[in-house]
């Protein structure tokens, strides 16, 4: 048997290729995750236009944005949806968080007051106070 001759010389070395790997995870999770917060208010909606505004983009955590198209047709988070899963969606937000839900209506120009008028009912049903409408300022 070959006795070593030499003194060990231990090395410490990390594989770090695991780590590597969740870092990149995180990183396309979090670019997903903003594209979707994004896109949610992104859908193309001829909005109405208004003198007077209240310019507050405040983050609300517990806000839920209804898109009503020029035919009336309803999208939540740029997912079509149908008039009774808009009122099941203020039901349950108000349920969830009292008193700081909002909701906020993008509406087309055109779009029927009628097919409005129903997520306004909701909100009054369901006790929301904050209900705000998305509107471009006025050109003067």
């Amino acid at each position: 048997m070959k006795v070593p001759s030499g003194g060990r010389t231990t090395s410490v070395s990390f594989n770090v290729t695991s780590l590597i790997d969740i870092v990149f995870l995180l990183v396309i999770f979090f670019l997903v995750a903003s594209h979707v917060a994004r896109t949610e208010a992104v859908e193309p909606v001829n909005l109405p236009e208004a003198s007077q505004f209240d310019d507050e983009d405040d983050p609300t955590p517990a806000r839920l944005v209804v898109t009503v198209k020029a035919d009336g047709a309803f999208d939540i988070a740029g997912q079509p949806a149908e008039l009774v899963e808009v009122e099941q969606r203020i039901v349950s937000g108000s349920e969830e968080s009292a008193g700081q839900f909002e909701v906020r209506i993008r509406s087309d120009r055109d779009a029927p007051y009628e097919k409005i008028e129903p997520i306004l009912l909701a909100c009054a049903r369901s006790g929301v106070s904050r209900v705000g409408f998305a509107v471009t300022p006025k050109a003067e």
